[in-house]
């Protein structure tokens, strides 16, 4: 991985990163696109870790996170 920042900034404000904390608290980071659904992103953290996606909630600042809801949609 390159840790240098994209170079052009259409590019860098097209994805975000994204850090999923499990339960118990291992992080998983992602880079998803700013209007990929938060179901998608569900459905691969729960093929990482082997877990059901029906026994997953995903909350920002407190608030519950729908999978049709996009990162643009939820900032």
């Amino acid at each position: 991985q390159d840790p240098k920042p994209d170079s052009a900034p259409s590019e860098s404000s097209d994805y975000i990163k994204l850090k999923v904390v499990g339960s118990d608290a291992n992080e998983i980071h992602f880079r998803v696109k700013m209007t990929t659904q938060m179901g998608k992103l569900k459905k691969s953290y729960s093929d990482r870790v082997g877990v059901p996606v029906s026994s997953l909630r995903f909350l920002f600042d407190g608030r519950r996170i729908n999978d049709d809801e996009t990162p643009k949609q939820v900032v």
